[in-house]
């Protein structure tokens, strides 16, 4: 017995229809990705340019330290001779007329370390998001090419069930079981956390710390890592600023030092290196500011 072509090609239909189907849902995840990862390509290179050009800001301060004695000072402009150029030109840098030389000089190197460091973190996070793109892209040509050959099981492969929701309380028990830190209360009520080894540290800050929660080191010393919870996106008064560098001043090797830089930056900057050694991060970008090391006016619960 011959079938009836009609039902043939009614089934025919409803396998094409639902191939379709399934391959334009595969295709709206791949193109969401693809939107997204550009759209942090295009924040990321926003970022990349507001730190400037590394090697001006170390030449602006180089040049300033090597014209300490002859430099001339008019207004906010410092006329210094350019001794890396054969022709040894005077140029023109910025400069405010109330700090110092050496002081204007520390703050272009200042620009050259944060500048250096966001180059090599943003930019490593630029080629990601690149790859992503670029993966997405080779993804959406297999699923045309799944529809043109009929392959059904490729693309019900990438229908993944949804993942179920985390138990809400399950990050409230790890930090409660976690006691790799020193627990403080600063004077307007925020509780300050300080890391006691250098893998607490590494916890605090990357399993414990929320994105936007305040993050502070000692500048060039060894030392605790230190987070400031900040519930709710609230402003955080100078006064615990303060208070948590003075704490991380503290809890490093400035300890003894009258005065002590401490870097401070939102979580969201603080970024793992490949393969470092546990405490070890990079900082996409950071304030620095100038305290004495010493436990202050926090309480601890």
């Amino acid at each position: 017995m011959i079938g009836d072509p009609r039902k043939t090609d009614v089934k025919e239909k409803e396998t094409v229809d639902r191939l379709e189907q399934m391959a334009a849902s595969a295709r709206r995840k791949q193109q969401r990705l693809i939107a997204k990862h550009k759209k942090l390509v295009a924040n990321l290179l926003g970022d990349l340019e507001k730190h400037g050009d590394p090697n001006r800001w170390k030449r602006s301060g180089d040049l300033i330290l090597s014209n300490i004695g002859t430099a001339e000072r008019r207004g906010n402009i410092i006329f210094v001779t350019d001794y890396f150029d054969e022709a040894a030109p005077t140029v023109q840098i910025e400069g405010a007329e109330h700090k110092s030389l050496s002081e204007i000089a520390e703050g272009y190197f200042r620009q050259y370390t944060k500048a250096r460091n966001g180059l090599r973190v943003i930019g490593g996070r630029i080629t990601e998001a690149e790859n992503e793109i670029a993966a997405a892209e080779e993804m959406i040509r297999k699923i045309d090419a799944a529809v043109a050959a009929g392959d059904e099981a490729f693309l019900t492969s990438l229908t993944e069930p949804k993942k179920k929701a985390a138990p809400v309380g399950r990050k409230k028990k790890v930090e409660s079981a976690f006691k790799g830190a020193r627990r403080f209360v600063s004077s307007d009520g925020f509780e300050i956390l300080v890391g006691k080894k250098a893998a607490d540290n590494d916890f605090l800050t990357f399993r414990i710390a929320k994105s936007l929660d305040l993050w502070l080191h000692a500048a060039d010393y060894p030392g605790s890592h230190v987070v400031v919870r900040i519930p709710n996106r609230k402003e955080l008064p100078n006064r615990t600023l303060v208070e948590a560098a003075q704490l991380a001043a503290f809890y490093s090797d400035a300890r003894e030092k009258p005065k002590a830089a401490v870097n401070y930056t939102q979580k969201k900057f603080v970024n793992k290196p490949k393969r470092s050694a546990p405490g070890l991060v990079s900082l996409a970008s950071f304030k620095t500011v100038l305290v004495e090391p010493q436990v202050g006016d926090v309480t601890q619960p």
